[in-house]
């Protein structure tokens, strides 16, 4: 562990990791600047890789297991099953719900309800 000394109450001990950057362990006070280091490259290496293969099936899946081809099921329904299939975040969900109707695989069918595309 390296001690570093803050410089606004002159402590000397470990930076405390705190949303990407070091903090004085008594004070606060921001010893240490956020993201030190990092770069882009870096960045895109860290984050989890996207699946480059997409399934053409999703939404049939998706519907299969919400009630069937047939069903109208609701948004919100629909954004849960994608978060939980594809282990994302809800807005990345949502972005998938788009494209699926730009491509014509789902539809809305009223305000918060969609079916897959006969």
């Amino acid at each position: 562990m390296t001690k570093v000394r803050c410089s606004y109450c002159g402590h000397e001990g470990a930076a405390v990791p705190v949303h990407g950057h070091g903090q004085c362990e008594r004070c606060g006070t921001n010893i240490e600047p956020c993201c030190s280091g990092a770069n882009a490259f870096d960045e895109a290496a860290a984050t989890a890789a996207i699946d480059a293969v997409p399934d053409p099936q999703l939404f049939a899946r998706l519907f299969a297991q919400l009630g069937g081809p047939a069903a109208t099921v609701t948004t919100d329904a629909l954004l849960f099953a994608l978060v939980q299939r594809l282990g994302t975040d809800l807005d990345d969900a949502r972005l998938v719900l788009e494209a699926g109707e730009r491509l014509g695989l789902v539809t809305r069918e009223a305000p918060g309800r969609h079916r897959l595309h006969d």
